[in-house]
């Protein structure tokens, strides 16, 4: 699987995820069931994976099932509590590696299926496993051909039944990949008339895919399917329609069709769909700093009352100076270091616009009482959309809190919350209540999500940021 080992230690402690918990433990379940071969070194697997029938075959897939329940029985070792949906998908955030994953599912070796479609130009699915295979038809029909349209997904469709089915929900990413892989842009609509948890959960199976930048989320607001459910997919090579009565998803059907004139029903179906739907959220990457750039600068003369959860200190709250040396001492070419210094001059001025119309807190983490920062905190540069990282050393980060202390003492509209544990190592969150909340991660990519959809945002304000202040 080309992983440090220890990882499976940080994922047993609480103190790790797996970007994708079901792909990485069906690995490594696959793996030990292929290397313990003899009957005794099975024994001795089941006795030590525990929760398996003394009974019974010890098959691969109870191999599997075993290894999940050891590998994440221990509940992470953190500040909040992990219940909460919401919680678990901004740990998720927080641990995600872009890098990491594309290695377990050799994204980078992934090749987009080339061979002649066979499809008929009409075709009908019915029941649960036939249209799991429509799903599949579309991907694929969408992957192979020669069309660079973007695509568009909307569905209320049940999920349970074919959430169970893992080997379909291995089909569904790696045809959603191929086509992301292929150089397409989705569009998707997704459906938010769900509970937090199960809305959370659909969520997290997108990161990956989010953080491609290929891909722009969206939501129909005072949308709910009380009976009638639909799917809509249309692509620049086929579209895939389909419908079910709620309680009823086995007696469902979906439609696939390849035909021009049906084609452009549809798109112009996913364009009326489109029209009344509102970002769920934006996600800018680097090819979007620009943009970027101009959200931030609209939003520091707006007014509102803001708060961050940082897992280090705000950049704009350094001396250029402290900065500076900090640069040099970490070996940071020239070149960047005048692009650096620059971007820092540019979120102070920023910072400190917004001050003028918003009341902002940000909650910090202390200097350890050991003076050990300088191995875990780093400079904070997401919004620079800088990967490399730089840490400080405790002397550093010491000099920087003070100067942080100072700032607050000068800028009457900005407090400072200093907690003791971090909640986060490499994400910041920024909320203006009410209406929007930021999350930034600063490397394997460079990225900013801004939400906007009110029950994540009360989410994330009741269960996070409420205990903190």
């Amino acid at each position: 699987m080309d992983i440090d080992a220890s990882l499976l230690s940080r994922i047993k402690q609480g103190e790790r995820l797996p970007s994708n918990t079901d792909l990485f433990v069906t690995q490594v379940g696959s793996y030990l069931f292929s290397q313990f071969s003899e009957e005794d070194e099975l024994s001795l697997l089941r006795s030590f994976l525990g929760d398996v029938p003394a009974d019974g075959d010890f098959d691969r897939r109870k191999c599997i099932s075993a290894l999940e329940s050891y590998l994440l029985s221990s509940p992470a070792d953190a500040g909040v509590s992990n219940s909460s949906g919401i919680n678990v998908y901004l740990r998720k955030l927080d641990d995600f590696d872009l890098n990491e994953y594309t290695t377990i599912i050799r994204f980078d070796k992934l090749k987009v299926p080339t061979a002649p479609l066979t499809l008929p130009a009409s075709r009908r699915y019915y029941g649960i496993e036939q249209m799991k295979q429509g799903e599949l038809d579309f991907l694929r029909a969408t992957a192979v051909s020669r069309s660079k349209q973007l695509f568009f997904m909307n569905s209320d469709m049940p999920m349970a039944d074919m959430a169970k089915d893992l080997e379909f929900g291995r089909k569904w990413m790696f045809g959603i990949a191929a086509c992301i892989k292929k150089g397409l842009h989705l569009n998707i609509v997704h459906s938010i008339n769900r509970g937090l948890d199960e809305m959370v959960l659909g969520l997290e199976a997108w990161i990956p895919i989010y953080m491609t930048g290929q891909v722009t989320p969206y939501y129909i607001p005072d949308y709910a399917a009380n009976v009638f459910h639909h799917l809509s997919y249309v692509s620049g090579a086929a579209a895939l329609t389909g419908e079910c009565i709620s309680g009823h998803h086995a007696d469902g059907m979906y439609y696939l069709t390849n035909s021009k004139a049906e084609l452009a029903y549809y798109r112009k179906k996913a364009e009326n769909i489109m029209s009344k739907t509102r970002p769920l959220m934006d996600i800018y990457d680097a090819p979007r700093r620009a943009e970027f750039m101009d959200f931030l600068a609209s939003e520091a003369q707006s007014g509102g009352e803001r708060c961050n959860m940082r897992s280090t200190l705000p950049i704009y709250t350094i001396s250029d100076e402290l900065f500076s040396r900090i640069l040099r001492r970490s070996g940071i070419p020239e070149t960047e270091q005048r692009t650096l210094i620059g971007y820092l001059r540019e979120a102070r001025s920023s910072f400190t616009e917004s001050l003028a119309a918003n009341k902002i807190t940000d909650i910090i983490p202390l200097p350890r009482s050991d003076g050990g920062a300088g191995d875990t905190m780093k400079l904070s540069l997401s919004g620079a959309f800088y990967e490399k990282e730089i840490f400080y050393t405790a002397e550093e980060y010491a000099e920087h809190y003070e100067q942080t202390c100072r700032f607050a003492e000068e800028y009457q509209n900005y407090g400072i919350s200093p907690q003791r544990e971090c909640v986060f190592r490499n994400i910041q969150i920024e909320m203006k209540r009410g209406e929007w909340v930021m999350v930034s991660k600063a490397k394997s990519p460079a990225i900013h999500f801004i939400i906007r959809h009110p029950k994540l945002i009360n989410a994330i304000d009741k269960t996070l940021f409420v205990y903190y202040i």
